[in-house]
């Protein structure tokens, strides 16, 4: 099947039902994974039903491929195969694969930006039953409708001028987008049921306009597990007439961090390569901070600790009033739990 422009005319929903082996590629690799991983869940909703194989496994092993696809589970779900960063190493598995006379479960793979004359693309692109996506990177207009689209999934009614200003800030980079979008979706208590909409001055509610240089001390302190120095540092803040919301967001900002570096180490990457490989980077002079408290954290705690931030500040503008007090309590908590995660 010849490719499909991601931008132009791909439709996950669309195409569930038509394809065996749909390959992911292009220059814009955020953009393939975030496609796969969509599709990926839309066939197989429960974790344990998604099957992940290495392009070395199949290299070593090319009829493996085959044999998991046509494998029954014991539950009757479908399965999902992933194989990711694939290259030509792949093709000799996939040709197996795709002259078995079953189709089986579904395989989705991603690979980077593969050449015309790849021999993988190529037997894709030729193959009836196999779904080909490629993704380019998007100029301003694109990630701007990508934004509302995402956005959109999530239950976001994302602006034009919001949409805009988040497609300069995210560089066009569509895990990135996702990340954002379901901060602010989780903020507005958006969801496709009950849609919220986004606008520019949500965008400076809990963006990066405050100054994290006062709150630096504080982040560090909460997220590294050290209550004593968390409540001294609340301390100075309060009486420098910091109020309590702020502080909330500044340690927000850095458990948003947390997760996305938890969830490539849980991928298989080590703490220094997954804060290495941050986007956007990350200051050298922060890079040993982040790794111990990568190390410290699990997901489960990370998201606890954030819906917690988050509610925090909702019931702080839904009473009004012991803000500080609130904010200091929730910091406080989080930090005490941090230092039992050492």
């Amino acid at each position: 099947m010849k490719s499909v422009n991601a931008a132009k005319g791909f439709s996950v929903a669309a195409a569930t039902p038509v394809f065996r082996v749909a390959l992911f590629y292009g220059p814009d690799e955020a953009t393939s994974a975030d496609l796969a991983n969509k599709l990926t869940k839309r066939l197989a909703p429960n974790a344990d039903d998604i099957l992940s194989i290495s392009p070395t496994s199949l290299k070593d092993d090319p009829a493996l491929l085959g044999d998991e696809a046509a494998a029954v589970s014991m539950f009757g779900n479908q399965r999902v195969i992933r194989v990711d960063s694939a290259g030509d190493e792949c093709l000799e598995a996939l040709v197996l694969l795709l002259d078995l006379p079953v189709a089986g479960n579904p395989v989705i793979v991603t690979a980077g930006n593969l050449r015309k004359n790849s021999k993988l693309l190529q037997q894709m692109e030729a193959a009836p039953d196999a779904l080909v996506v490629v993704s380019y990177e998007a100029d301003a207009r694109d990630t701007a409708q990508q934004i509302v689209e995402v956005g959109g999934e999530l239950g976001l009614i994302v602006t034009r001028e919001a949409a805009s200003r988040l497609g300069d800030t995210t560089t066009g980079d569509r895990g990135i987008i996702r990340q954002e979008l379901d901060k602010f979706a989780l903020y507005l208590n958006a969801t496709p049921e009950k849609p919220q909409q986004l606008t520019p001055e949500h965008l400076t509610e809990i963006g990066a306009d405050l100054s994290d240089d006062d709150f630096g001390p504080l982040v560090e302190a909460v997220s590294g597990g050290r209550p004593k120095e968390a409540d001294r540092q609340l301390r100075r803040l309060g009486a420098a007439g910091i109020p309590g919301i702020p502080l909330l967001r500044a340690a927000a900002r850095r458990f948003w961090i947390l997760v996305e570096l938890r969830s490539a180490v849980d991928g298989g990457l080590s703490p220094e390569s997954a804060v290495n490989a941050a986007r956007p980077p990350v200051f050298w002079k922060d890079k040993p901070a982040l790794i111990s408290q990568v190390q410290r954290w699990r997901r489960l705690a990370l998201h606890h600790s954030l819906d917690r931030l988050l509610a925090t500040e909702r019931e702080i503008k839904s009473r009004g009033g012991a803000g500080d007090v609130l904010a200091a309590q929730a910091l406080l908590g989080i930090a005490v739990l941090a230092s039992r995660s050492a």
